[in-house]
This record gives structure tokens, C-alpha cells and sequence, in this order.
């Protein structure tokens, strides 16, 4: 779930001239806006999410030739899915569909009667280094445009390209996330409009992602225009926070070969958050575990607990060597195991598999691993 708010500068589109005012006018426009998301992941590679932007405030010092909000509310609906179609924790490739659909009445961009708008997408990342990320998005924006709208000076847009490039860097000791990004758009269908800005829009971000919690994340940051394109603002500050619950199902996995194997297991099944007492009405998924391992038998096993980055080094690998002295007690006393063949180590954030910089990485960094040989 997330809320963010923006302030923008200069947004407004305006008209070459009308009657004396000088051509490419700035009409000084000071626009609130926020835009509340909700986002659901239905397996660990398709998600769902909606989300509605809407005008909170605005000022213009001067709109007798722009286009302005005549009411404050929402602006559009939007709907979008996303698929993983390759990849691991580290990278991958992923297909996106989304649909817009434009509230705002008379809106010279979609014209009167407009359909919806679709945008297909195709996106990729990966873990260049420790703390380094990158990502790129290639799209295409079908436009379903309405009649142009009498006695104004626009026509309704048509189709667009779409396109994103972007880098993060983790900085672990603040558990900040430094982001950079270069977005735009270039017109497939270009249409006359009456106006000396661009149809295509090209933006740069400099934003921060910090994690308060292990659930919750702040981000601040601001753009700037690179083009002078049309109903872009020339710079933008922008604030928000997410909250990610989940997930609501747990699984324990298997990786590993040979006379060993590695059993990966939820810490939030065992343990309460930053905890290392075991919850014993949690312990089921543990004791099937290991009843079937009992049934196929073994020779040693080696218990290490790990966490995420969250919180200090020092914290972490002590919290993460208890939770593993205590899984190893209560295997001995439930199964009666003989002490010289169970040992445990906690290595806390030093052994990652996934990327500490979201909350879906930092959940799967939080685990109990078994290694077993038989």
C-alpha cells in the first residue's frame, strides 16, 4: 500500500497566443497533487495493483490562456499487472499491462468521449554488484482518443512509446536506498497542436527509498524536465511512504545436491519480529519437517539463522546466532537427537540471497537454513 504526494511547478500547458499574450507565456502554476496505490501479489511472479491520482490544490498566477482544473478530485483510475516470465531473485524479465482511465471533463489531451488507455510494457533488472541495481522498461501507450474538444486550441493525443532507464545504490548503514532514473515518452502518431512545447517528455529523477521498518518505507526525492514537453511540469519534489504486509503463504524450499542439502525456512514462522523465542503455536511446519527427515535419516546437520540488513550489523548476527541455538535445542529435546550431530551458527545479514533494498527481498533474507547430509 502506498501514498505519495507531489508538488509540481509550471505543468499547465498554454496556447501559442491568444489575443495579445506573448508566445510561450509561463502561466506559473503551483499544483498539490497525491496518488494512493494498493498492490497484491498473487504468486511470487504475477501481481495485481490499482491506484488513483487525484488534484488536491492548485495555484495559477495567470490562466486566461491555459488549461486548468476547474475542481479538485481524481484524475484518472489506473489498473496494472505484472508477470515474471524469467528469471531469479537477482534478475529477471517481466511482461506489464496496464489500463488509465481519464476522469477529468473536457480534458483537451483525450478529447471528448475518449475510450480507456493501454500501455504494454516490457521490463528487466538486475543486481549489478553488493548494493547495485538497475532496471529498464520499453513500452508501447495505445491511446483511444475522443473528439477534439470546441473552441480549444488541442488536439487529443494519440499513441506513444514509452521508455525508463534507472539505477539504485543501498547504502546498508542508513538502510537507504539512493535512486536515479531517466523516463520519457516519444509520439508513434504526432497530431498539431498550438502550443511551442514538445508532444515528447523526457524527466529525470533523484529520489531516496528508507526503510523505517521491516513493513514500512519513506520515499522522498524530485524531478526535472530534460525537454520542454507538453503538460509536463519543469520540476517537481515529491514525498510518500509504503507499507507491505505478507506473504500469507509460507513454504520451505530445497537447494543443493550431492551428499547435502539445504533446507530454507521462514523466520517469521518460527519467530516474532526481532525475537528469538520460538512461537510454539508455530512450530508445526517444523515438526512435519523434520519428521519426515527422521524417517529418511541423516548424518549431520548444521543450523544457521540469518536477517536481513535492517538494524546493525552486530544485532543482527547475535539475534541470528539465539534464534539458531534455540531452533537446535528444541530439535534435540522434541526428537531426542544426539547433541554431536546438530550444530548451529548465525551469520545475520552477511549471506543474503535476495535484494536487501525491498521488502520482498529483505523477507526472503530473513530465513533458517538446514543443511543436511545423509
Amino acid at each position: 500500500m502506498g501514498l505519495f504526494l507531489n508538488y509540481s511547478a509550471d505543468s499547465l500547458t498554454y496556447t501559442n497566443s491568444v489575443g495579445s499574450t506573448q508566445s510561450g507565456q509561463k502561466q506559473h502554476d503551483r499544483i498539490l497533487s497525491d496518488d494512493l496505490s494498493i498492490g497484491v501479489g498473487l504468486t511470487d511472479r504475477w501481481d495485481f495493483g490499482v491506484s488513483a491520482p487525484g488534484v488536491l490544490s492548485q495555484s495559477v498566477q495567470d490562466s486566461s490562456n491555459a488549461s486548468v482544473f476547474s475542481q479538485k478530485g481524481l484524475t484518472e483510475v489506473k489498473a496494472n499487472t505484472k508477470y515474471k516470465f524469467w528469471g531469479d531473485d537477482t534478475r529477471g524479465v517481466a511482461g506489464i499491462l496496464s489500463i488509465n482511465k481519464n476522469l477529468i471533463e473536457n480534458n483537451p489531451f483525450s478529447g471528448s468521449g475518449a475510450g480507456p488507455t493501454f500501455n504494454f510494457e516490457i521490463a528487466a533488472d538486475t543486481i549489478l554488484a553488493k548494493n547495485w541495481a538497475t532496471a529498464i522498461n520499453v513500452g508501447y501507450r495505445k491511446r483511444n482518443p475522443g473528439d477534439q474538444i470546441p473552441n480549444v486550441p488541442f488536439a487529443p493525443l494519440k499513441d506513444q512509446w514509452i521508455y525508463s532507464a534507472a539505477a539504485s545504490y543501498l547504502v546498508e548503514k542508513f538502510d537507504t536506498k539512493v535512486i536515479f532514473e531517466i523516463y520519457g515518452s516519444r509520439v508513434a502518431e504526432p497530431v498539431s497542436q498550438s502550443t511551442d512545447r514538445s508532444m515528447n517528455a523526457l524527466e529525470a529523477l533523484l529520489g531516496a527509498k528508507h526503510d523505517f521498518t521491516h513493513n514500512m518505507a519513506g520515499h522522498f526525492g524530485a524531478t526535472t524536465q530534460l525537454d520542454s514537453s507538453l503538460g509536463g511540469p519543469e520540476w517537481r519534489v515529491y514525498a510518500g511512504i509504503n507499507y507491505a504486509l505478507g506473504p500469507v503463504c509460507r513454504t520451505a524450499s530445497v537447494s543443493g545436491g550431492g551428499d547435502s542439502r539445504v533446507y530454507q525456512l521462514d523466520v517469521e514462522v518460527l519467530f516474532a519480529n526481532d525475537k528469538d523465542i520460538m512461537d510454539v503455536d508455530a512450530v508445526g511446519e517444523l515438526n512435519e519437517f523434520f519428521a519426515d527427515l527422521m524417517k529418511k535419516g541423516f548424518k549431520k546437520i548444521e543450523i544457521s539463522g540469518h536477517t536481513d540488513s535492517v538494524g546493525s550489523r552486530e544485532h543482527n548476527i547475535d539475534l541470528s546466532q539465539r534464534r539458531a541455538a534455540n531452533v537446535r535445542k528444541y530439535l534435540i529435546e522434541k526428537f531426542k537427537l544426539d547433541p554431536k550431530k546438530i550444530e548451529s551458527a548465525g551469520f545475520g545479514p552477511d549471506m543474503p540471497v535476495a535484494n536487501n533494498g525491498n521488502y520482498q527481498g529483505r523477507h526472503k533474507n530473513r530465513r533458517v537454513e538446514f543443511k543436511v547430509w545423509q
